[in-house]
């Protein structure tokens, strides 16, 4: 045997020098191999298991992804007012708002109704079924819950909506002021019964008109009168000669009007269809009620709408349409101011402005500065037409201050002996309420006591403020 050492394998019995003076078996050593990568494969097995089965448990997330958001999905604004429907005697009433404000409105939705029936001559809408009425907390799901459930879009805050899946009202809270939600909602329901009596058949230009007045009615069905702003624009069209004749505005299609109104920045046009109902709702004179209602009630019982007007009226030539528009004229130019609308319009203006301020961080610390601040912004409110409000704007000499009844209404001023005349102020914050926008009063006007308060209607901190008028 050559002194080459042979090359050390497993199935060699050489005995290995670890160290000097340390042997160990070649046995010891291929025992210890065989034991050593075991070990080694079954770890490999163990992470190859581990890994199998990570990847089963994140099959299983992602499978199960899909089916949570499906099930969110499924939660919809829809899906949770599903079990708090409330049924009234004209609505099934569907709210996420509170139980307590949900059971007011509902009732107050259905008195409007009421009222709307008896004032248009009950008309006996074509639908008897019970129609929705949709409450809103967020304009969110104002805005998916119309384009999921009805296909439609959300046009405002308060509104009518018709739909080959449903039709009813819809009106929204959020950070929406009381007033413009209630008039809105009153003319939404107004929108609805017209629509429901007498289809699409009806003059749009009237029933713009009639929106608007019922949006200025309360549920009980007081009020319909105008303020200063509405009038002056009236008088001003009607002594410029530039109002429209009452046989173009209603030989107006539903087309014409949209294009009319879309082009009419200043609101005339609507004022003017505003003016025209009350000239006909008017309970004396050559128009009336009754007659009106005459003719809602023909168009509701498939009568052109036109034609349903002349009959009733008896506008049979060029001469009858013209000695009656201009008997509307004479109407627009003495018709009498409503203090109360005057006051509450202006009232909405000043409290629109603060708002403005308010998300600007430029809170008013005075009426003066408020003043000032609107003006030279040159504020307007509303920024776009709003059912029962007409527009002020800042330029306005009597936008900021309230309007006497007495020399509104042409009746005698009675004496007083007021130091100072009708005015607007800021009311002094009560304790810990200092960081709050403040209240702003009508002062010394006889037989009204109105002032703007101030609320959140979402509970986040960061919710802007909305403003109320209190009486």
């Amino acid at each position: 045997m050559s002194g080459k050492v042979p090359t050390p394998i497993l199935t060699h019995y050489y005995p290995l020098r670890l160290s000097v003076g340390m042997r160990i078996s070649p046995i010891y050593l291929k025992v210890f191999l065989k034991a050593f990568f075991g070990m080694q494969a079954v770890r490999q097995r163990v992470n190859n298991k581990v890994k199998f089965y990570q990847k089963i448990r994140l099959f299983a997330v992602l499978c199960l992804i899909p089916m949570a958001m499906i099930q969110v999905a499924r939660e919809s604004w829809w899906d949770r007012t599903s079990k708090t429907t409330v049924s009234t005697a004209f609505h099934r009433v569907r709210s996420d708002l509170s139980p307590a404000l949900t059971r007011s409105a509902a009732e107050g939705i259905d008195r409007s109704w009421i009222v709307i029936d008896v004032g248009l001559g009950q008309l006996r809408p074509r639908s008897r079924g019970l129609q929705q009425a949709l409450l809103f907390a967020s304009h969110e799901d104002l805005a998916e819950t119309m384009r999921s459930r009805f296909a439609v879009d959300a046009p405002s805050d308060a509104f009518a909506f018709f739909s080959p899946l449903g039709q009813g009202v819809a009106v929204c809270t959020e950070d929406t002021p009381v007033p413009f939600a209630s008039r809105g909602l009153s003319a939404a329901i107004g929108s609805e019964y017209l629509r429901l009596s007498c289809g699409a058949d009806l003059s749009p230009v009237l029933q713009a008109g009639i929106t608007d007045f019922l949006a200025r009615r309360d549920s009980k069905g007081v009020g319909g009168g105008i303020g200063e702003a509405g009038i002056a624009v009236i008088r001003k069209c009607v002594a410029d000669s530039k109002a429209v004749s009452m046989f173009d505005l209603l030989s107006m299609n539903a087309e014409a009007w949209k294009q009319a109104t879309a082009q009419d920045a200043s609101g005339a046009l609507r004022e003017e269809s505003a003016s025209v109902v009350r000239f006909l709702m008017r309970t004396n004179g050559p128009t009336n009620a009754g007659l009106f209602q005459q003719y809602l009630r023909l168009v509701a019982e498939g009568t052109p709408s036109f034609e349903a007007f002349c009959s009733v009226y008896g506008l049979r030539n060029d001469r009858g349409w013209s000695e009656f528009n201009a008997q509307w004229q004479a109407f627009a130019l003495k018709e009498k101011v409503s203090p109360t609308e005057t006051v509450l319009e202006r009232l909405a203006f000043l409290a629109e402005g603060m708002r403005a301020l308010d998300r600007d961080g430029a809170l008013p610390t005075d009426f003066a500065a408020l003043t000032v601040a609107l003006k030279d912004r040159n504020f307007v409110s509303p920024s776009e037409w709003r059912p029962g409000f007409s527009q002020i704007r800042a330029s306005d000499t009597s936008a900021f201050t309230p309007t006497d009844p007495y020399e509104s209404s042409g009746g005698a001023k009675p004496t007083s002996t007021r130091s100072k005349p009708s005015h607007f102020e800021f009311e002094i914050p009560k304790k810990g309420q200092e960081s709050d926008p403040p209240s702003i009063l009508a002062v010394d006007i006889p037989g009204e006591r109105m002032k703007v308060v101030w609320i959140k209607t979402r509970p986040e901190p960061e919710a802007p403020w909305v403003w109320d008028i209190s009486r």
